[in-house]
């Protein structure tokens, strides 16, 4: 990169399509959009349905309340979500003994099977992606993710 490309993104007064999270925004959009086409095409699912079974198939037995937090998905997506995975039988949704508010997730046979079957195809996916990069730029894209998620946390209230 020259001198004069790195001072354009560093500068002030950037372009709006070229704003960190514009970007970003992109090309979650069109990452998006490839997983519900092959979703679409090899499970039937959509891809905060995929999530959600991927998380609970990977963990055998989550709480809702971790499942949220690890999934980052709103809310109520994940409950409209998780209704209708539990009356589709791919989700078994079991209160908790003692706390009536948790419930416990775990994967029925149709939804193990179901986990199982779309796996491959999400890693080849994986897999595909990351052959666009060297290990060097994937190492440098995790770190950067993980400066920039720490930083999504700041809300202005320092200004």
């Amino acid at each position: 990169m020259t001198d004069d490309a790195i001072a354009e993104f560093t500068h002030d007064n950037q372009p709006l399509h070229q704003f960190l999270t514009f970007r970003l925004s992109r090309v979650q959009a069109k990452l998006n959009a490839q997983a519900n086409a092959l979703l679409g095409h090899h499970s039937g699912l959509t891809l905060s349905k995929w999530r959600i079974l991927a998380l609970v198939g990977a963990a055998g037995e989550t709480r809702l309340s971790d499942l949220a937090r690890i999934a980052a998905l709103d809310k109520g997506l994940l409950s409209r979500n998780l209704k209708i995975m539990v009356e589709d039988g791919l989700v078994a949704s079991k209160q908790d003994d003692v706390d009536h508010r948790v419930q416990h997730l775990t994967l029925t046979e149709s939804g193990q099977e179901l986990f199982e079957h779309t796996l491959p195809q999400m890693r080849l996916r994986q897999k595909k992606l990351r052959e666009t990069l060297t290990p060097t730029e994937i190492g440098t894209l995790y770190s950067a993710l993980d400066k920039l998620e720490i930083a999504a946390d700041w809300r202005g209230d320092d200004v």
